[in-house]
C-alpha cells in the first residue's frame, strides 16, 4: 500500500473537479503484475497507453491521473522517483509524467535515466513543476535531461493533455496505433522523423531546377495523401497521429508557397546553398540581402539582383557581375548599382592577380 506523503507546497492541478478514479497502486510490482486503471484494450483498438505519474503531492498526483482519459490511458501513480523507476523497469510505459521535485530520484534525474535507457527513444516524458512558470527553466530542463515537454504548476487539464499529446507526437510511431494502413503509417513515421532535415526540393521530391508546373503537381500529389481533411477521423480518436500528418502537410504547403514565389525561391536557394538552411528564413535572408536588393527599383531588375546573389553564393563572381550588369541596363542611371558592379570588378582583379604564378 502506498505510503502517505506529507502535503507539500506544490499547488494542485488548477480547479479540477476530481472524479473517483481507480488508480493502480505501486504495492509490490516486483511480485505481481500491476492492476490497470482501465480494461485491457482489444487487439483492434491498440490505443490504450501505459502512463506512469510520479509526484510527491498526492493531490497533484490524483488530479493528473483523473485528467488522463480512462479510455486512452492506463495509469499508475507513485509518490517517489525510486518506485516509479522500478515499475517502469519491470513493466514498461508509453508516457511518464514526473514532478521535478520529489523523494528518491528527482524528476530530472529520473528523466535522464529513462531517456538513456534501452527503451528511452520511444518513451514520452513530461516534467512538471511550479518552477516552470518561468518557461526558460522548463525549456532548459527539457534540453538538459531529455524531456519532451514541461508543464508549469498550477496548470489546467487542457494544458496537461496538450503537453502529453505533444510528447506522444514526438515519440510514438503511428504504425503502432494501427489507425492507418501499414504502408502509409510507416511513410508518415519516416517522413516526420526526418522532416527537419529535408529541403523543400527533397520534401516534394523534385529537382532544384523544377518548373512551376512540376512544383504544383508535386504539391497536389502530396495533398492527396497528407491533407488533414482526409484524416479528420483521427483528430478525436488518435490526436497525436493527426498532429503528425498535419505537421507534414503544413511543411509541404510551406515548401509549395516558397518555391512558387520567384523572389522567395531565389532567397531560399541562397540560404540552402550558403548555410544549408532547409527552411525559408525571411528575416535572416532580408537582413543579409535587403541592402543589395534595395539598390534597384523595378521588379525586373530585382530578379537580376537575386540571380547575382545566388551566383555569389556559389563563389561565381563573374556570373554575379553579369547579372548586375543586366540590372543596370534596366536602370542605367543607378549609380549605387554601378558602384557595386565596380566593386565586384575590383575583387575579380585581385583574385585573378593572386592566382597568377
Amino acid at each position: 500500500m502506498e505510503a502517505k506523503q506529507k502535503t507539500s507546497t506544490v499547488p494542485a492541478l488548477g480547479k479540477l473537479a476530481l472524479k473517483k478514479v481507480a488508480v493502480a497502486r505501486p504495492g509490490a510490482p516486483q511480485k505481481a503484475s500491476p492492476a490497470a486503471t482501465t480494461p485491457e484494450p482489444s487487439p483492434a483498438a491498440g490505443l490504450v497507453r501505459r502512463a506512469v505519474v510520479a509526484e510527491q503531492d498526492e493531490g497533484v498526483r490524483n488530479a493528473v491521473a483523473a485528467t488522463l482519459p480512462r479510455d486512452r490511458f492506463q495509469v499508475w501513480t507513485y509518490g517517489d522517483g525510486d518506485s516509479a523507476y522500478d515499475h517502469i523497469g519491470q513493466h514498461g510505459a508509453d508516457v511518464v509524467i514526473l514532478g521535478r521535485e520529489m523523494p528518491g530520484l528527482q524528476g530530472t534525474v529520473l528523466c535522464d535515466l529513462l531517456r538513456k535507457g534501452k527503451s528511452g527513444a520511444g518513451l514520452a516524458i513530461v516534467l512538471m513543476s511550479p518552477r516552470y512558470s518561468n518557461p526558460t527553466v522548463g525549456a532548459g530542463d527539457c534540453a538538459a535531461f531529455g524531456a519532451d515537454e514541461f508543464v508549469p504548476l498550477p496548470t489546467t487539464p487542457d494544458m496537461l493533455l496538450d503537453r502529453v499529446e505533444q510528447a506522444l507526437v514526438s515519440r510514438e510511431p503511428v504504425e503502432k496505433l494501427k489507425a492507418l494502413p501499414p504502408a502509409l503509417a510507416r511513410q508518415v513515421d519516416e517522413l516526420f522523423e526526418k522532416l527537419d532535415t529535408l529541403s523543400y526540393y527533397e520534401l516534394l521530391e523534385i529537382p532544384i531546377e523544377a518548373e512551376r508546373g512540376t512544383i504544383q503537381s508535386a504539391f497536389h500529389q502530396r495533398s492527396l495523401v497528407y491533407h488533414p481533411d482526409r484524416h479528420a477521423r483521427l483528430k478525436d480518436s488518435v490526436p497525436h497521429a493527426f498532429e503528425k500528418i498535419n505537421t507534414i502537410y503544413k511543411r509541404v504547403s510551406e515548401a509549395y508557397k516558397v518555391l512558387s514565389n520567384a523572389a522567395h525561391r531565389h532567397a531560399y536557394n541562397v540560404g540552402l546553398r550558403r548555410r544549408g538552411a532547409v527552411r525559408f528564413e525571411p528575416e535572416a535572408t532580408r537582413r543579409r540581402e535587403e541592402k543589395e536588393l534595395d539598390l534597384v527599383a523595378t521588379p525586373e531588375a530585382r530578379n537580376f539582383v537575386l540571380q547575382a546573389i545566388e551566383c555569389r553564393s556559389f563563389g561565381d563572381l563573374e556570373g554575379a557581375r553579369g547579372w548586375l550588369e543586366q540590372a543596370l541596363r534596366l536602370e542605367p542611371g543607378n549609380e549605387p548599382l554601378r558602384d557595386r558592379i565596380d566593386a565586384i570588378g575590383k575583387l575579380l582583379f585581385i583574385v585573378r592577380t593572386q592566382s597568377q604564378p
